[in-house]
C-alpha cells in the first residue's frame, strides 16, 4: 500500500498545483500596462499612483504573470516586483461582449531603506470578450492591504484606471 501511494504522490502534487482559469491562451499584458497611464487610488487616506513597467506571462503557468513598476505616495516613488494569478472569468448580466476576469496579487517592494512593504489582496478587471477588439479597454481595480515591514503596520490600499464613486460596492472574488 506504501509503494502505491508512493507512486500516485507526484500526479496528487501536480493536479494540487493546477489552476482551471480558462482564459490561459489569452494574453492581458496590455491590460495591466493600461498605456503607462498607471493606476490611481488610496493608502490609508494618502494618494497612489501604481504603474506596472512590465509584465510578463509565466509560460509554464500561463495563468500567473510577473510583474515589475512604481508607485508614488508621499511624495515618494518606489519600485516593487511581484505576481498575479487570475483565477476567475464571468459573463456581465447585461453585457453581453463583456466578461469579468478575477485573481489575487502581491507586490513586494524592494527598497528596504525606505518604508518598504508589500501590498496583497484581489484584483478585477471588466473587458470584452473578443480579444482582437479588446485592445487595452478595460475597468481594471485592485483591492488589499499594504504592510509596512518595518512598522508592522497595515492599511487598506486600492487602486483603478477609472475613478470610483464608492469602493465598497466592487464585488472581488
Amino acid at each position: 500500500m506504501k509503494i502505491l501511494l508512493f507512486l500516485f504522490f507526484p500526479f496528487i502534487t501536480f493536479y494540487a498545483q493546477t489552476n482551471d482559469f480558462p482564459l490561459k491562451n489569452q494574453d492581458f499584458s496590455k491590460i495591466l500596462l493600461n498605456e503607462n497611464l498607471g493606476f490611481d487610488g488610496k493608502i490609508a487616506d494618502e494618494k497612489i499612483d501604481v504603474r506596472f513597467t512590465s509584465v510578463v506571462k509565466d509560460l509554464k503557468k500561463p495563468e500567473i504573470y510577473f510583474v515589475k513598476g512604481i508607485y508614488t505616495t508621499n511624495g515618494k516613488t518606489l519600485s516593487y516586483e511581484g505576481k498575479l494569478t487570475f483565477n476567475y472569468v464571468f459573463n456581465v448580466k447585461d453585457l453581453p461582449d463583456n466578461l469579468l476576469i478575477f485573481g489575487d496579487f502581491q507586490l513586494n517592494g524592494n527598497q528596504p531603506d525606505i518604508d518598504d512593504g508589500f501590498f496583497k489582496g484581489k484584483f478585477r478587471i471588466q473587458t470584452l470578450k473578443n480579444e482582437n477588439e479588446r485592445g487595452n479597454f478595460s475597468s481594471t481595480t485592485f483591492k488589499g492591504i499594504w504592510k509596512n515591514l518595518d512598522s508592522g503596520k497595515e492599511s487598506d490600499v486600492w487602486f483603478s484606471n477609472f475613478s470610483h464613486n464608492d469602493i465598497s460596492k466592487v464585488i472581488f472574488k
